[in-house]
C-alpha cells in the first residue's frame, strides 16, 4: 500500500513539473516576441543615409516594389536604404541606355516622402533627377516631376581623358604657405586647413583633400547670408568631419566640389574625372550633394 502512494504521488509531482515547464515555456516565448530585434550589421552604416519605413511601424515581411519608398527618418540621419527605395534605384539604373559606366548612388536622402526620379540617356550621356513626392509615383511619370528635386546625377564621356579633365571647372592645388604668409589660413579640424580668399563682397575657403578640391564661397555682408548655412567655416568644417568617416569616389586625376551658400544663390555641384568620362552631381543643399557623391557606385 505504501508503494502504491509513492507511486502515486511521483506521478502528480510529474505532472506539476511537466504543467511548469509548459508555462515557463510560453511566457518565455511571451518576452522573445516582444523583443526588439537589432539592426543589420549592428551600428549604423557609415554610408550615406536613406529611406525606408517610419521607425515606428512594426516589422513586415517583403512587400512588392513600390513607385516610391518610405523614410525611414530625415535625410541627414545614418541608415541604410529601404529594400523599397534599392528597387526605385534599380529600376532607374535599368532605364538608362547608355555606352557610359552608370554612376548612381547607392541611396538618395529624403526627408519625409517618397522617392522616385525622372531620367534621360544617350550613347554617350545620361541624368538623372531624384525627387521626393508626398504619394508613391512612377519613374519618369509626371507625377515625379512635381515632386522636390533632392539631386541630379550625370556623365558624360568626352572624346578622350585629356577633353574630360578640360571639362572639370576651376580645380585649384592650394598652396597653403602663400597663405599663411597672408595670415589666411583657416584650421577647419582633422588637420585640415584652407586658404581663404575674400573679395568685392564675399569670401571663399579652398583646400585639397587627396585628388579633390573643396572650394565654399559665401557672402561678407550678413544681409545676403543663407539662412539654412549662415555660417561658411562652420559648413567647412562640418565637410571635413563628414569625409572622416566617409569616402568619395578617387578621381583619375582631378575632382571639384563647389558649394556657394549665398541668400539667392545657393547650391553645390560635385564633378570629377574618370578617363574620359566626367561625373557630376549637383543639388541645392552642399551636404545633401556630399552624401550622394559618397554613396555613388558603377554598375
Amino acid at each position: 500500500m505504501e508503494y502504491f502512494r509513492r507511486v502515486h504521488f511521483m506521478k502528480i509531482r510529474g505532472l506539476a513539473a511537466a504543467g511548469l515547464s509548459v508555462l515557463l515555456v510560453a511566457a518565455a516565448g511571451c518576452r522573445a516576441s516582444g523583443r526588439e530585434e537589432p539592426a543589420p550589421g549592428g551600428e549604423s552604416s557609415p554610408s550615406l543615409v536613406l529611406s525606408s519605413s517610419p521607425a515606428s511601424a512594426p516589422e513586415e515581411s517583403p512587400a512588392p516594389a513600390e513607385p516610391g519608398s518610405r523614410p525611414e527618418s530625415s535625410g541627414l540621419a545614418e541608415g541604410i536604404p529601404s529594400r523599397n527605395q534599392q528597387s526605385v534605384l534599380r529600376r532607374t539604373r535599368a532605364t538608362l541606355d547608355t555606352k557610359i559606366s552608370r554612376m548612381l548612388p547607392a541611396g538618395v536622402p529624403v526627408a519625409k516622402g517618397y522617392l522616385t526620379s525622372a531620367t534621360s540617356s544617350q550613347p554617350t550621356h545620361y541624368q538623372v533627377k531624384f525627387y521626393e513626392t508626398s504619394q508613391p509615383a512612377e519613374i519618369n511619370s509626371p507625377a515625379a516631376l512635381k515632386g522636390t528635386l533632392v539631386a541630379t546625377v550625370e556623365g558624360t564621356r568626352y572624346k578622350d581623358a585629356a577633353g574630360a579633365k578640360g571639362h572639370v571647372s576651376s580645380y585649384e592645388q592650394v598652396n597653403l604657405s602663400d597663405y599663411a604668409s597672408y595670415g589666411k589660413l583657416v584650421n577647419l579640424g582633422h588637420g585640415v586647413k584652407a586658404g581663404a580668399d575674400v573679395g568685392t563682397g564675399h569670401q571663399c575657403l579652398t583646400w585639397n583633400e587627396g585628388r579633390w578640391c573643396l572650394r565654399v564661397d559665401s557672402p561678407t555682408d550678413p544681409a545676403n547670408q543663407n539662412k539654412e548655412y549662415p555660417d561658411a567655416k562652420q559648413l567647412a568644417e562640418n565637410v571635413v568631419a563628414y569625409l572622416e568617416d566617409h569616402m568619395l569616389p578617387a578621381p583619375q586625376k582631378i575632382g571639384v566640389i563647389s558649394m556657394d551658400i549665398w541668400g539667392w544663390n545657393y547650391g553645390a555641384t560635385v564633378e570629377w574625372q574618370e578617363n574620359q568620362t566626367v561625373y557630376r552631381i549637383a543639388s541645392e543643399d552642399p551636404m545633401t550633394a556630399l552624401k550622394v557623391a559618397a554613396a555613388m557606385e558603377p554598375k
